[in-house]
C-alpha cells in the first residue's frame, strides 16, 4: 500500500475518471525522486486505486429557516484532524439540547447551538490545518537544512 500526500488546491478531476486521476498523480509526483518513479510505474497494475482531496467545510452559518446542518455537512474538520465523529456527536447532542431549551423554536435553537458550538468547531478545524501544514515536506526540508558555512 502506498499513500501520497501533496498540496493541490486546484485539483479538478472527475472522481469517476480513474485514468485522469492517475494522469494528475503522475504529473504532480513526477519529480519527487526517491522510490516515486518505481511506485508510479506500477500505478496501472493496482487493482485498488483511490484518489481524493482532504478538505474542510467552513460555513458562515449552519442553518437557514427550519433547516440546520451538523457534522461534516456543516463543519467538516477534515480527516487530518481525526475529529469528525466527535464533532458530529457533540454537535447532535448540543443541537438537540438547544432546540429543546428553545421550546423547539428553530431560529432560537439554531442560534444558540451555533454560538456554543462554533468555538469548538474552529479549534478542531485548526487541528486539521496544523496537521496539513506538518505534511508540507518542502517546509520541513527547508527547516532541517543546516545553514551554509
Amino acid at each position: 500500500m502506498v499513500m501520497f500526500s501533496l498540496p493541490a488546491a486546484d485539483l479538478d478531476v472527475d472522481h469517476r475518471d480513474v485514468a485522469a486521476q492517475k494522469r494528475v498523480l503522475r504529473e504532480q509526483m513526477n519529480d519527487m525522486g526517491w522510490l516515486t518513479p518505481r511506485i508510479l510505474a506500477h500505478l496501472d497494475d493496482t487493482p485498488d486505486f483511490y484518489l481524493d482531496q482532504v478538505a474542510q467545510v467552513v460555513m458562515e452559518r449552519w442553518s437557514d429557516g427550519r433547516v440546520g446542518l451538523l457534522g461534516d455537512a456543516a463543519f467538516s474538520s477534515s480527516p487530518l484532524s481525526g475529529q469528525g465523529t466527535g464533532l458530529a456527536l457533540v454537535g447532535a447532542h448540543l443541537l438537540a439540547a438547544e432546540l429543546a431549551a428553545a421550546d423547539w423554536d428553530p431560529q432560537a435553537g439554531f442560534g444558540a447551538y451555533e454560538r456554543r458550538m462554533r468555538p469548538f468547531v474552529e479549534a478542531n478545524q485548526e487541528i486539521g490545518r496544523l496537521h496539513a501544514r506538518s505534511l508540507d515536506v518542502s517546509a520541513v526540508s527547508a527547516r532541517s537544512t543546516p545553514p551554509a558555512q
